[in-house]
């Protein structure tokens, strides 16, 4: 019931806003609304509150997943569409010029945009801005800090070349700041002076560490994250990289993916063992697996010794003997099953203008990334199984709330950011669709036909309902 709430206040908010979005733009230039519902009356499920002087009926549908705005005189989902008199009727859609039914259309989009907007910099001006505390987590074995003495987890790094430490992301912007431009140059790095509090000793410790340069394949998702800390991107002859400097430590988790199998490895140990795609691992040699970084650190001691493994599949426990090779088993984990650790994140505190600034930059940042994973998707990088319909915004949404406001209020920023960018697409059935019909018209000077337009909005309606069947299946098969 917790989950089932969060979701309608989520989703039916953000909705509601885009719907009403629609309506005052249509007020604002004279067309008539006929009806304007709080939630959906599908099957005629709902109740009528009343109808003003202009003719709009006011309801409640019984469906609370946003709400419903009938335009009059617009061929919408409803294929309610009256063509007699429908150009001499001064309040109908079809009777107002291109920019007028621009305004309408857009107005939606505009809303969900505005929204966005204003719930990030209420995150950003009273919470501030998501980090980590300076905690070392885990010290890479024979890496810099290593070598340099930084040896235990739970230390807490507190100064770098004299500037003081007070989040994680201080520790790689002090970094980068120091030593990209050298190796930009193809100079050797410079040491770095660092002052730590030990967590064994609770004593504070100084030295110094040469740091290294860590390059990896370019993929947007990362690069976008630490683009912001001074990680920079370049072309290794033909290879796209992202580069950062690095002294081999790791923060506090800020989350973890959970032990479940998106794809298993054609002919490897795991597929031989008849392990399927969405099972959940459990335990590995008795070991409780409780995420997927405890599968990695056990094969990494276990490089080529069976094991046996349990892993549980449609409510059934299974135990198999699995043989690795040099450490992997050929399984892909399912990287929608993240959980978050909020004791393992902070706030940092940002001004008011900082916090303006970031409430127009997270949008825009949220929406690149759905841009690139349609363009990974068009360019069969990534499969469907990463939409997610209903089902999925349900679960992340009463993640969201148990982890508190801030979180919550995010996910609904994020959700308003991909509602506004989808419904913007020009694709017939959605806002961007019909406006591409508006420019059609008024830059030939001709009506599309109602029956065309009827038509079109139909095989629309078909297009996404398959779809949401597919998103929706793409739900089911991931809980299950």
């Amino acid at each position: 019931m917790y989950t089932l709430l969060a979701f309608i206040s989520i989703f039916g908010g953000v909705v509601f806003i885009h719907e009403l979005g629609h309506f005052l733009a249509a007020r604002s230039v004279g067309v008539k609304v006929d009806r304007f519902y709080v939630g959906f009356d599908f099957f005629g499920l709902g109740l009528k509150l009343f109808t003003d002087s202009k003719g709009t009926e006011y309801g409640l549908g019984l469906f609370p997943f946003g709400g419903y705005c009938k335009i009059h005189g617009m061929v919408d989902e409803s294929l309610d569409v009256n063509e007699n008199n429908m150009i001499i009727d001064h309040t109908a859609f079809e009777s107002k010029n291109t920019i007028s039914k621009l305004w309408i259309l857009s107005a939606g989009v505009i809303m969900n945009f505005i929204l966005a907007i204003f719930l990030y910099f209420f995150i950003f001006s009273f919470y501030g801005k998501q980090d980590q505390l300076p905690i070392v987590d885990k010290v890479k074995i024979d890496g810099p800090a290593y070598q340099a003495g930084i040896v235990n987890s739970g230390s807490t790094i507190t100064r770098i070349n004299n500037y003081d430490i007070i989040n994680w992301s201080d520790i790689s912007i002090y970094l980068n700041q120091f030593n990209m431009h050298n190796f930009q140059k193809g100079q050797p790095l410079e040491k770095v002076y660092i002052e730590y509090i030990d967590s064994n000793s609770n004593t504070i410790i100084q030295t110094q560490v040469l740091p290294t340069v860590i390059e990896i394949d370019y993929y947007y998702p990362i690069y976008k994250q630490l683009k912001d800390l001074g990680a920079i991107e370049y072309f290794d002859n033909v290879d796209r990289k992202i580069a950062f400097i690095d002294i081999g430590i790791e923060p506090l988790p800020q989350a973890y993916v959970m032990p479940f199998i998106n794809e298993v490895v054609e002919n490897s140990p795991a597929a031989k063992a008849n392990i399927p795609s969405g099972a959940s691992i459990i335990k590995m040699n008795n070991q409780i697996i409780n995420r997927w970084n405890d599968i990695v650190d056990f094969l990494s001691f276990n490089k080529d010794e069976s094991f046996i493994l349990e892993y549980e599949f449609n409510d059934i426990v299974n135990i198999v003997n699995i043989n690795p090779e040099d450490g992997k088993i050929g399984i892909i984990p399912s990287m929608s099953k993240i959980n978050i650790i909020p004791d393992n994140i902070v706030f940092k505190d940002i001004n008011l203008f900082d916090s303006f600034i970031l409430a127009f930059k997270q949008p825009i940042s949220d929406l690149s990334l759905q841009i690139w994973g349609f363009g990974q998707i068009i360019n069969g990088q990534m499969g469907f199984d990463g939409l997610g319909g209903p089902v999925k915004i349900t679960q992340e949404a009463g993640k969201a709330a148990r982890y508190g406001l801030p979180y919550f209020l995010g996910f609904m920023a994020t959700i308003s950011t991909i509602l506004g960018f989808m419904n913007i697409l020009p694709i017939p059935g959605l806002d961007g669709g019909h406006a591409l019909m508006a420019i059609i018209e008024g830059v030939s000077r001709r009506k599309i036909p109602i029956n065309i337009k009827v038509a079109i909005q139909s095989i629309a309606i078909f297009l996404l309902l398959s779809l949401t069947v597919l998103i929706l299946f793409n739900d089911i098969r991931n809980i299950l």
